[in-house]
C-alpha cells in the first residue's frame, strides 16, 4: 500500500471554525487531487455542487445469484429480472479521511424506473475500498444495467474533531493495532480507525436471496388469493345475513300484524259483550217494570170486585 497522505489523519482546515458541514465541489476536488475521497476512477464531469455521482463497476451478481464481470467490450451490460434482486459494486474506489463520513443513495431517475437501493445509513470515516449494494427491481419488466452507468450519488461531511491538535507523528505513534479496527488514544480520548480495504462484493451474503424473494412473491400471491377468497366469503356471508334479516323482518312484521288484528278483534268482541250486557240490563229493568205494572193491575182488579154489591 502506498504511503498515506497526511490529510488522511490531519484535516488541512482543522483551525478553520467554519470548516464543518457538507463538503462543496471545491473541497471534494481538493481532496481528490491528493487521492482522498474518490481515490481511483475519478470523473470530473460527475462532480456535483455538493456531491459526486458514482458509476456501476465491473463486478456484479445477477438475479440468479451468479457472479459476473462487466467490461467495455465483451459484456457491457446485464439484466435485472422482474421482481428480483442483484448486487453491484462501484467503479470508483473510496479513501475517506478519518474525519469525513459519507452517505450514498440511488439517483432519482433510477427510483422512477422502479428500482430500490439497499444501503446503510452512512459510510464510516476512514473507509477505504469499493462500495457494494443490492438493487431491487420492483417492476414486472427486466431492466438493463450497464457498465460505467451513473447510478448513485454520494456526499461527504466533516465530523467532530479527530485527535484534537495532535500532529501526524503523534497520531501514528499512538496507533494501536486491532483485529478489525485500529485505535488511537490521545489526551484521554479514544478513536477507532478502519484498517481493512474492502474489495467489490466483500459483504455479499452466502445464501440465495433470489429464492427468498421468489418465496416472498409466492407468499404475497398466496395471501392475496386468501384475501380475495376471504373478501368473497365475507361478501356472501353478508348477503346471507342481509337476506336472513329481511326474512326475519317480514316474519316479525306478519306476526305483529296478526297480533294487532287479534287485539282489534278482541276489542270488538269486548265492545259487543259490553253492549249485550247493557241490553240484558235494560231487558231486566223493563221486565221488572212490567211485573210492577201487572201487580198494579191485579191489585186494581181485586179492589173493583170487592166494591161491587
Amino acid at each position: 500500500m502506498a504511503e498515506e497522505h497526511e490529510w488522511k489523519y490531519v484535516d488541512p482546515k482543522r483551525n478553520d471554525p467554519s470548516r464543518k458541514g457538507m463538503l462543496l465541489s471545491n473541497e471534494i476536488e481538493t481532496f481528490q487531487k491528493n487521492k482522498l475521497l474518490i481515490a481511483d476512477e475519478y470523473e470530473p464531469k460527475n462532480l456535483r455542487p455538493a456531491a459526486y455521482t458514482l458509476r456501476i463497476g465491473p463486478k456484479f451478481v445477477d438475479s440468479k445469484g451468479r457472479v459476473g464481470q462487466l467490461d467495455d467490450k465483451k459484456k457491457t451490460h446485464f439484466k435485472m429480472e422482474p421482481n428480483s434482486i442483484v448486487y453491484v459494486s462501484t467503479l470508483e474506489r473510496l479513501d475517506l479521511p478519518y474525519y469525513v463520513a459519507a452517505r450514498f443513495n440511488l439517483r432519482v431517475k433510477w427510483v422512477y424506473k422502479g428500482i430500490l437501493l439497499g444501503t446503510g445509513p452512512q459510510v464510516e470515516p476512514g473507509y477505504r475500498g469499493y462500495l457494494s449494494c443490492p438493487l431491487y427491481n420492483l417492476t414486472d419488466r427486466p431492466i438493463k444495467i450497464e457498465y460505467r452507468q451513473d447510478f448513485a450519488t454520494i456526499d461527504f461531511e466533516r465530523t467532530t474533531d479527530f485527535c484534537g491538535k495532535a500532529s501526524l507523528e503523534q497520531i501514528r505513534e499512538g496507533k494501536v493495532s486491532g483485529d478489525e479496527f485500529d485505535t488511537v488514544e490521545l489526551e484521554g480520548q479514544k478513536y477507532m480507525l478502519f484498517k481493512k480495504e474492502y474489495p467489490p462484493l466483500k459483504l455479499l451474503p452466502d445464501y440465495d436471496v433470489v429464492s427468498s424473494l421468489f418465496e416472498l412473491s409466492q407468499e404475497v400471491r398466496t395471501w392475496r388469493n386468501i384475501g380475495i377468497g376471504f373478501a368473497v366469503s365475507f361478501f356472501a356471508l353478508t348477503l346471507t345475513l342481509l337476506s336472513f334479516g329481511a326474512n326475519a323482518y317480514r316474519q316479525v312484521s306478519d306476526l305483529a300484524k296478526q297480533v294487532n288484528d287479534l287485539n282489534a278483534s278482541f276489542r270488538d268482541d269486548h265492545k259487543d259483550m259490553q253492549s249485550s250486557q247493557e241490553q240484558i240490563k235494560n231487558l231486566k229493568e223493563r221486565l221488572a217494570d212490567t211485573e210492577k205494572e201487572i201487580q198494579a193491575l191485579q191489585a186494581n182488579a181485586s179492589t173493583s170486585k170487592k166494591g161491587k154489591p
